[in-house]
């Protein structure tokens, strides 16, 4: 691996890691560069401008032909130095046509990395009883549920808003911007929630809750007119299903617990334990009906599906059987 910490600007610029980090943003390359930064963090100055300086050049919105490239360098390499007619050139220009001649190669080096790309989206997903933990390439964090999904565009810095989509259930905490960028979540339901800096965790599966744990954010919502806005405060939760809306006061505690480890219960019925098992783990369970509106308050550890649902028996005074691969809470 190269000695990046004696990189110039210039230096990270023509890098090709560094490119790939730029435009692609994979999970690897992301990963590499945040530990990288975080070491060094008196570089961050440098890399930020040798960033912003790669994503202002937008080459991926010109695809130049490979044949047109071929041409170029040919003219380039072609050119018989020896037969321009220097005493008609001054010192400067001769300069002007060497500087000329070295810009279009740099121009062509990079535009072979990038032209033939097209802007693609970045996805981080989950999988069943899995959490992960994202650094955005803002520094802006999200903890992934599981069972979701979470995108943006690989030239997310460049754009005037910081736009993410959500399926699933993820907790923000939003890096504030010198320059006021909005930071816009949006969903399959076009609910739109904007924010400066502050941290929140929205849920977006059969239906959409958004709560707010510090700041200030605003929803823009489907059955909402355009110009009106719904702006929450600390401790708030917007629940939208159907085309309603309902916003109250919690406990910002009981919907943010999950990304400890943790449940913390609230009076919460065994139907509503049973349906998130059923999106985090992807097991359905099958129990009388008489049995699903029995509630219970306290606390449990997540640790995995198996003790969770042990853990959930125990509290309802119900037993685990398995039946041809159906799994029943009996009493």
């Amino acid at each position: 691996m190269k000695d990046y910490s004696q990189f110039s600007v210039k230096d990270f610029i023509m890098d090709e890691h560094f490119q790939s980090w730029v435009f692609a943003m994979d999970e690897n390359t992301e990963s590499f560069w945040h530990t990288w930064l975080e070491e060094n963090p008196e570089r961050r100055g440098d890399v930020e401008e040798a960033r912003s300086t790669l994503l202002r050049l937008n080459f991926y919105n010109y695809d130049l032909p490979a044949n047109e490239v071929s041409a170029v360098w040919n003219q380039i390499r072609n050119t018989d130095l020896q037969s321009v007619d220097k005493p008609r050139l001054s010192k400067s220009r001769l300069i002007l046509w060497y500087s000329s001649v070295a810009a279009a190669a740099l121009l062509i080096g990079i535009s072979s990395f990038f032209w033939p790309r097209t802007p693609t989206m970045v996805e981080y997903r989950t999988a069943f009883g899995e959490t992960k933990s994202i650094t955005l390439p803002d520094s802006s964090t999200v903890m992934l549920n599981s069972n979701s999904l979470l995108k943006l565009h690989s030239q997310w810095e460049a754009s005037a808003v910081r736009e993410v989509w959500l399926d699933g259930e993820a907790f923000f905490s939003v890096v504030h911007k010198k320059n006021n960028q909005p930071f816009l979540v949006k969903t399959s339901e076009d609910v739109n929630i904007e924010v400066l800096g502050t941290t929140f965790n929205v849920y977006h599966r059969d239906e959409t809750k958004i709560m707010l744990n510090s700041g200030q954010i605003q929803l823009s919502l489907p059955t909402v007119q355009e110009d009106e806005k719904i702006l929450m405060s600390p401790g708030e939760l917007v629940e939208y299903n159907e085309k309603k809306y309902v916003k109250r006061k919690v406990d910002p505690k009981l919907y943010t617990a999950w990304t400890e480890h943790n449940l913390i219960l609230n009076r919460t019925s065994l139907r509503e334990m049973l349906h998130m098992i059923k999106n985090n783990y992807g097991i359905e369970v099958d129990v009388k009906e008489s049995l699903l509106e029995q509630t219970i308050s306290g606390s449990m550890p997540v640790t995995d599906a198996e003790s969770l649902l042990q853990q959930i028996a125990k509290a309802f005074q119900l037993k685990v059987i398995k039946e041809e691969n159906r799994i029943y809470l009996k009493e």
